[in-house]
């Protein structure tokens, strides 16, 4: 059950939390959007009551949500590209918008040194899997985490568990879903502000009777299918 138990645990021990969640994994269109989320925990009760992970909430309320965070919340949204997740493949571009959205956070977060310098963070990851920030830095040069002492962990379900997650989840699908509908102007047979750029039938119709766009994941095996049968 969602609670704020792993947070206050963690506020006890004095150590700052930091929950991450993505949207756009299995989508055939479009970038992966990753979000970085912190909020200072003496607040936690000026939070909106129905924060949860992002899939049992309507759009309508998402964007109420966002809407009624205040100051005491911080957030980093990042995205990778369609060019990179054909590219590294989709578990190394979901480090690459993880870490671009961590870093920006904490970046922010650091402006502030009576507050967080010298402070322990933990990094929590919705998911079974913890992302390889550090050969992610040697390959991609990639600036490392300006954080004085940090600890990196993946907790299943995570969005259905922690607040802090599911509202990383929410900025995070919101975010992505309001791409997808500017793409959808641009694109309008495509039908991107209904389907978001997962794999449904009008999608796949759409394809096949326009074709393959440069926004699709050419790298997922349902568009190399259809590429190969449309050439």
């Amino acid at each position: 059950m969602i609670s704020f138990d792993i947070e206050r645990d963690l506020y006890k021990k004095d150590i700052i939390m930091i929950g991450v969640d993505e949207a756009g994994r299995g989508s055939w269109a479009g970038p992966l959007v990753s979000t970085a989320c912190w909020f200072e925990f003496t607040k936690y009760k000026s939070l909106h009551s129905e924060i949860n992970d992002s899939k049992k909430l309507k759009s309508s309320k998402r964007r109420e949500i966002i809407l009624s965070l205040e100051n005491f919340v911080k957030y980093s949204s990042s995205v990778a590209s369609v060019n990179e997740i054909d590219k590294y493949g989709l578990s190394f571009a979901n480090a690459i918008a993880m870490k671009r959205s961590i870093f920006s956070l904490t970046h922010e977060l650091n402006k502030d040194p009576k507050m967080y310098n010298k402070k322990n963070f933990c990094i929590y990851i919705d998911g079974k899997f913890k992302p390889d920030f550090e050969n992610l830095d040697i390959f991609l040069q990639f600036k490392k985490l300006n954080l004085y002492n940090f600890s990196l962990e993946a907790l299943v379900k995570g969005d259905s568990l922690s607040k802090t997650i599911a509202l990383a989840s929410i900025i995070s699908k919101e975010t992505r879903d309001t791409i997808m509908r500017q793409l959808s102007r641009k694109h309008p047979s495509y039908f991107f502000d209904s389907h978001f750029g997962y794999g449904t039938n009008n999608h796949k119709n759409a394809i096949l009777k326009n074709g393959i766009l440069d926004l699709h994941r050419k790298s997922f095996k349902p568009i190399a299918t259809i590429y190969s049968k449309i050439n």
